[in-house]
Formats: C-alpha cells, sequence, structure tokens
C-alpha cells in the first residue's frame, strides 16, 4: 500500500461456531442420589396436593376413609428422607391396615342389616306360616303345683332363685320346687330317682321340671353333670303315662314325644336313662312306656317292632329320623312334645 492511499479501515468479525448450539443442548448429570430426592420431593407435592383437593369434598359417611388418606399423605411428606424400600414396606402396611377396616365396616354394616332383619316369633312350620296360625297359649296339661308353693310370694321364689344362682327370662315363670315329691311325681319315678342315689334336685331341675310340667317351651343351659337329661326326661315319661291311662296307644300310634340327639352316643345314653325310668314305673303296676332308639348303627327293624307296637317316646338322630320318615316307616301325625338335646351342636 502506498503512502497516497487512503486508510483501510478493518472490521473484526466475531464468528459463532457450532459448539454454542452444543452448549445449548447440554444437561448436566445429576447423581442417583439425587435424582430419587428430587422425585420423593415430587411425590410430596402430589400427595399434598391430593390433601388439598379432599379437604374440599367431605361427608359425614365417608369422615373414616379421608382420615386414613390424610395419614398416608402426612406420611409421605415426612418420609422424604427414606429409602423406597423402607417406604414401600410401610405403604404395604398401610394397604393392609385398610383392608382390614374395610372389611371390619363391611361385617359391621352387615350385622346391623341381619339385626334389622331378624324374625322376632317362633319357630313354626310352613302350613303354620300359611294360614297365620300364632300359638298364644302354653299347652295345657293337667299338672298343678302344690298350694302352698302356689301361696308363696314371688319374692320368695326370688330369693330362692338368687340363693342357687338361677337366672330366668320370660313372663310369668314357673315357681321354682326343691323337692322331687313336692313335683308330683309318681311314686315309681321316685323310687329309681332313689335307686340312681339322686335325692335332691339340682339347680336346673328345681326350676326346669316345674317348668316342662307346666307345658312352657324352655330353652334350658347347665355345665355338664347337672342332670338337664331328667329336666325333659321325667315331665315327658309323666305325659306319655297319662296319656295311656287315659286311652291306650294301638298298633302304628306315636310317638307322643320326640328327642333328637346330635350324636349316637347321647342318643344311646338318653334312652337308656327313658328306659330306666319307664321299667321303674312299671314294675309299680303302672302301664307300660314304650320307647324306641332311632341311631345309625342300630337295625331299622328293631325301632319299626315297638312303632307298629305303638310307641310313646323316640329318641332318634337326624339322619335316622329323616330316613324314616322319607321311607314311610314312622310319623309324626301324634306328637305333641319335641325336645333337643344340646341344642347348640346342630349346625
Amino acid at each position: 500500500m502506498s503512502e497516497g492511499d487512503p486508510p483501510i479501515k478493518r472490521y473484526r468479525k466475531e464468528i459463532k461456531d457450532d459448539s454454542d448450539s452444543d452448549d445449548s443442548k447440554y444437561v448436566p448429570y445429576v447423581p442417583i442420589k439425587e435424582r430419587k430426592k428430587q422425585k420423593l420431593l415430587k411425590l410430596g407435592r402430589l400427595g399434598q396436593i391430593k390433601e388439598a383437593e379432599q379437604s374440599k369434598v367431605k361427608s359425614s359417611s365417608e369422615n373414616d376413609s379421608n382420615i386414613e388418606d390424610e395419614d398416608e399423605d402426612q406420611a409421605w411428606g415426612r418420609k422424604n428422607n427414606i429409602s423406597l424400600l423402607d417406604q414401600h414396606t410401610e405403604l404395604k402396611k398401610l394397604a393392609e391396615a385398610k383392608k382390614v377396616s374395610a372389611v371390619e365396616r363391611q361385617l359391621r354394616k352387615e350385622e346391623e342389616i341381619l339385626e334389622s332383619v331378624a324374625e322376632k316369633k317362633a319357630l313354626m312350620g310352613v302350613s303354620e306360616l300359611a294360614k297365620g296360625i300364632q300359638y298364644s297359649e302354653p299347652i295345657k296339661t293337667s299338672w298343678r303345683p302344690p298350694r302352698h308353693i302356689l301361696a308363696m310370694s314371688e319374692a320368695r321364689h326370688e330369693r330362692l332363685r338368687a340363693e342357687l344362682r338361677i337366672l330366668v327370662e320370660g313372663e310369668d315363670v314357673p315357681s321354682p320346687i326343691r323337692s322331687f315329691k313336692e313335683m308330683k311325681l309318681h311314686k315309681g319315678i321316685i323310687a329309681g330317682l332313689e335307686e340312681k342315689k339322686i335325692k335332691k334336685p339340682t339347680p336346673i331341675q328345681i326350676q326346669g321340671i316345674p317348668t316342662v310340667l307346666s307345658g312352657r317351651d324352655m330353652i334350658g343351659i347347665a355345665f355338664t353333670g347337672s342332670g338337664k337329661t331328667l329336666v325333659f326326661a321325667l315331665p315327658l315319661i309323666m305325659f306319655c303315662l297319662e296319656q295311656e291311662m287315659k286311652m291306650p296307644f294301638i298298633k302304628n300310634e306315636g310317638p307322643y314325644g320326640l328327642i333328637i340327639c346330635p350324636s349316637r352316643e347321647l342318643a344311646k345314653q338318653t334312652f337308656d336313662i327313658i328306659q330306666f325310668f319307664c321299667d321303674a314305673l312299671q314294675k309299680h303296676g303302672m302301664p307300660e312306656i314304650r320307647s324306641c332308639l332311632a341311631i345309625g348303627g342300630v337295625p331299622v327293624s328293631e325301632s319299626i317292632e315297638i312303632i307298629q307296637r305303638g310307641v310313646h317316646i323316640m329318641v332318634a338322630t337326624p339322619g335316622r329320623l329323616m330316613d324314616m320318615l322319607e321311607k314311610k316307616n314312622s310319623t309324626v301325625k301324634r306328637l305333641q312334645i319335641l325336645m333337643y338335646g344340646r341344642s347348640g351342636s346342630y349346625d
């Protein structure tokens, strides 16, 4: 360049490289621990949002579930620094607790429904329900308590029950009687009791035997060995004796009384007791009171033979009884008294 030429201006150009675009796309590396922490914070935030939404819509019927959800959300917020494995374990426990509480609520609802629709009437047959038959009076019997028992006040009966720890429920409960003789049992039965070394009645017999003799329905609960079998066996034998003396049973008539037992062993034991006192009556010149045993393991022919002669009392298990009724080997048209041995054992 010569001295006369004008000066040349030079401009500085900034050249942008492609490295700028790469820098804009660069994402810094975040350690795994930090990423887990961010996720937990995010979950905690979601829990807070969920809590806020649920707090807007509340109803009285869903208070329990809302409280549980709030507790769960609060648990999320408090456990941001706890490992996922520990939180998974805690959440699993919460889910199980919620499941159990839901089942309990459902059971309570079902119990309330059952209580609301439970029948408050006694068990009756289909024909009785169809005809609208209602039993308001007990079975009429000829038995009456002694006059001196009737003359006693109700307060005296209550004192006796309290002394013997007898609990009763119902209306117009019959008076308790403290001796077999005052119960007006036949002398043959009293002789049989003496032969068995039974001199005084037990508490359930003191209250139960007069109740059954009065023709009242009864459910008796007492400990094993308290003499519950005699409570229904002795009055039943007395009723059958009264019927036989008024009008003897003819062929294929009966049974007048039916005792259903849940097991063969109990049925055999009950039958032996009844047969013993029936024999004791016959020894004292009374008519024969025929009883039969209908259980599995005993030939049906033996029961049919007694039924054909006219049976007063039948002791049976449910299975054999149903079989005999289906095959027309027996009938319950003459049945007046039904008793269950150990009613709590039936399904």
